[in-house]
């Protein structure tokens, strides 16, 4: 199963219409992608309703995240509306959109607290570039929320991925995406931690296609094309427990015909 965990859905007329989700499908069909993990543009929770409407559809190949902002007074009660009664599950945190720091532990209790109960699932953007983001933060997240499974997307992107790398062995908790990071940051994900690596391509920014060839070239040349095909679905499968989801869905279904 190849799944790609960092997937952006358009729910406005305003957004790139690439990720409007039956043109997501056709590139997933066309990739051989089975499923993603998929989330807005942006905050609000009028655009999580909305994301719930436009992949009502597509619940058995889209995972849904709730695109939360630590700042807002609601940021509890938003993702509980979204866990709750649109069945989304989990978080999705951007420190700079949202104007937050990752080691505020503070802030984000509201959050995490949620989820750490729930032994959910947060995607956090994680970038050389800004401050409130560097790897080295997620330790301590990680370690004060064991039980979060926590997407560090981007991993560092170019200049702090062997951070990023180094916590993931660390933390049992930690995993990272591979959404805009470099062919070099692959290869040393894939000799250093290859269990704890999701395969992402942040589309529409970057293409399925384009992901996947990073990755059987990272593969390729270090002889490691078992491993490859963890990042590629099977670690994601493993950690999220793919099997459950499938059955929560199935169950959801048949109270509902």
């Amino acid at each position: 199963m190849r799944i790609d965990a960092h997937v952006h859905i358009s729910v406005k007329e305003s957004e790139n219409p690439m990720s409007r989700p039956e043109n997501v499908i056709k590139s997933m069909d066309d990739n051989g992608i089975d499923k993603i993990v998929c989330f807005t543009f942006g905050t609000g929770l009028d655009d999580q309703k909305r994301l719930a409407e436009a992949i009502a559809p597509y619940r058995d190949r889209m995972i849904p995240l709730a695109y939360v902002g630590p700042r807002d007074k609601d940021c509890d009660e938003q993702l509980l509306y979204c866990l709750d009664e649109l069945n989304f599950q989990g978080a999705k945190l951007h420190p700079y959109v949202s104007n937050f720091c990752v080691a505020d532990i503070v802030m984000l209790r509201p959050i995490f607290d949620i989820l750490e109960e729930r032994r959910s699932y947060a995607v956090i953007h994680c970038a050389s570039e800004d401050f409130r983001s560097h790897p080295s933060m997620f330790e301590r997240l990680g370690n004060c929320f064991p039980n979060v499974l926590i997407q560090m997307a981007h991993m560092g992107e170019v200049m702090s991925t062997k951070y990023a790398v180094d916590v993931a062995k660390r933390v049992p908790n930690v995993y990272l995406d591979t959404a805009i990071c470099s062919y070099a940051a692959v290869k040393r994900a894939l000799e250093n931690c290859p269990d704890k690596v999701f395969m992402g391509c942040d589309y529409p920014f970057y293409k399925f296609e384009m992901e996947i060839q990073k990755q059987l070239l990272a593969a390729q040349d270090t002889g490691m094309n078992r491993e490859i095909e963890g990042i590629m679905g099977e670690n994601f499968t493993r950690a999220f427990s793919i099997d459950e989801y499938n059955n929560i869905k199935h169950n959801l279904h048949q109270q509902t015909v």
